[in-house]
């Protein structure tokens, strides 16, 4: 039978294993970057707090705004709930071959105040906030809230740089025009970028479509030369997945990209939790292969959104959302 010491003297006698019984008993508190994460404070890929660290190269902000969306809400609980799904996460990238902490000083910058009442408040403060860390000289990656919030990022990126390319990962094209008399919505961001100059169409692809509602987004799409690779022509790349992707993506090689993805790309039976679901989409692990795809890349920034909480099974789409997050920081660039 095994008996408890609870003299404290007698347990530090016991030598200096911190994995004897009661050795925790000093007062020590879990630090971001511990293994044994199921405790403490959830911060994205288990990441300092900007306040911690000195000259960040990687800048992760949530922005938990579902005001654009237009049937379901409840993706302004996303960055939460990613937040404690990061736990579970390794350094190491044994698929990428690589150490992106040891590559990068990732932050987790809190999330963007936000008012869940204004949608143009709302666009300011995201653009606003986004500049700051781009201003502060950091690769800004968001976490969504509906993917209305890539238009206000993707004008704060073009402020920096220019036209860029884009990469969409989405069942949707998200080329609607109004909805319900308005014209701004989860649904139509990649219309108004293309129309306010902040990406040429022949410049912009889109990958993982399987639902379109309307004819006119395709003739959008012809009239603006943009790309689309549906979920159908992910299925029939099959095992070579991220090589044909990686030679598709070659044309965009000296250009400044930037990456929005959207959690209704996957399956809903892989990603239940999202506002959204279309069937027949990519598996979870197609979904990792085609961030992976995007390795070697010019990348400027990221965006992962949708992800709705209240709708998950057992976490499942906040687990993925997590691992997600955690390739598209692998594909980095370092900046130095």
């Amino acid at each position: 039978m095994t008996t408890f010491d609870n003299n404290e003297q007698t347990n530090k006698d016991k030598g200096k294993d911190r994995f004897t019984i009661g050795s925790y008993r000093d007062g020590t508190r879990v630090s971001t970057g511990d293994i044994r994460r199921f405790t403490g404070i959830p911060t994205f890929l288990k990441a300092p707090l900007i306040s911690e660290v000195k000259n960040p190269t990687v800048g992760i902000v949530g922005v938990p705004f579902d005001g654009g969306t237009i049937r379901t809400p409840g993706s302004r609980f996303g960055p939460r709930a990613i937040r404690d799904y990061c736990w579970r996460l390794n350094e190491y990238n044994a698929e990428l071959g690589v150490n992106p902490y040891a590559l990068h000083n990732i932050v987790d910058c809190g999330d963007i105040i936000l008012s869940p009442l204004s949608l143009e408040d709302s666009h300011d403060s995201i653009r606003c906030g986004i500049a700051d860390l781009i201003e502060q000289g950091m690769v800004p990656i968001s976490i969504g809230g509906d993917h209305f919030i890539a238009y206000p990022i993707l004008q704060a990126i073009h402020a920096v740089h220019g036209k860029i390319s884009v990469i969409h990962f989405d069942a949707h094209t998200d080329t609607a025009d109004y909805c319900y008399g308005q014209k701004f919505h989860h649904g139509s961001i990649i219309r108004h970028a293309v129309d306010d100059g902040l990406v040429d169409g022949d410049k912009l692809i889109q990958i993982g479509i399987r639902k379109v509602f309307h004819d006119q987004e395709l003739d959008y799409h012809k009239d603006n030369n943009i790309e689309v690779i549906t979920a159908r022509d992910l299925k029939m790349m099959g095992p070579g997945l991220r090589d044909i992707l990686m030679d598709r993506f070659k044309r965009l090689k000296d250009q400044k990209v930037y990456i929005t993805f959207d959690i209704d790309f996957v399956d809903p039976t892989y990603a239940p939790a999202t506002g959204s679901p279309e069937v027949g989409g990519p598996t979870s692990d197609e979904a990792l292969e085609c961030i992976r795809a995007l390795k070697g890349l010019d990348i400027v920034g990221f965006d992962l959104n949708e992800v709705s909480p209240p709708y998950d099974v057992r976490d499942l789409t906040s687990l993925l959302a997590a691992q997600v997050l955690y390739e598209m920081v692998s594909v980095l660039k370092p900046t130095n």
